[in-house]
């Protein structure tokens, strides 16, 4: 059964339960629409849990992002965002091996460069707490869900379309789109993927409103 939490401080007292009475390494699964409020959700719950005195990772799915060039060759700049627009096979490896006390990289997106990094965040595979975020974490397809029932729990993050018609304009501008480019990416691909997102997934043990600005 999904337990609905509204805002920070009651998702942080509800995982904090949960962390403290599992065995490490704990997996959370924070997933959502674009410009939800994940990532601040899942950057502000590793920075509290190490000020806590536990060893935590922020684990991105957005470097798992395929190339330009990639995407390029397959005819798919455009919808750069879409879920076939990532290495999904390489993501689910990746969160296989969260559990497996293995040291690699964990891949991450840079804005400035619109490109993914290899050698992004090191994973030590001593960590107590690993914070996975990303659109299509509980996608309801393979090779998602099965990466997904690695996580110990599973967070959605959702806000209406309104709210996130104005904090993606601003990131597309941020990231020196022309307004009728970001416009146009958000009417044809950002808000198609918001609704997909949220009617393709499987459940999740925690459902978040209120979140912060992405």
């Amino acid at each position: 059964m999904t337990e609905h939490v509204n805002g920070y401080a009651g998702l942080l007292q509800y995982v904090t339960a949960h962390v403290r009475q599992s065995r490490a390494p704990f997996l959370i699964g924070i997933a959502g629409t674009p410009a939800s409020g994940k990532s601040t959700l899942a950057r502000r719950l590793v920075a509290d849990y190490q000020s806590m005195g536990l060893s935590a990772r922020f684990c991105p799915m957005d470097g798992f992002h395929l190339t330009n060039a990639q995407l390029d060759g397959a005819g798919m700049r455009s919808v750069k965002g879409r879920r076939d627009t990532f290495d999904s096979l390489a993501f689910a490896a990746a969160v296989e091996s969260l559990g497996t006390g293995t040291a690699y990289w964990w891949p991450k997106y840079c804005r400035r460069r619109h490109e993914p990094v290899p050698e992004g965040i090191h994973i030590d595979g001593t960590e107590a707490v690993y914070v996975i975020e990303g659109n299509y974490l509980l996608t309801d397809e393979e090779p998602w869900c099965t990466a997904a029932e690695r996580y110990n729990l599973r967070v959605f993050v959702d806000a209406r379309d309104d709210v996130l018609r104005r904090r993606l304009l601003r990131r597309h501008l941020r990231g020196g789109s022309p307004v009728h480019v970001a416009l146009n990416k958000i009417t044809n691909t950002d808000i198609p993927n918001a609704r997909a997102i949220r009617t393709g997934r499987i459940y999740e043990d925690i459902q978040i409103s209120g979140a912060s600005r992405a």
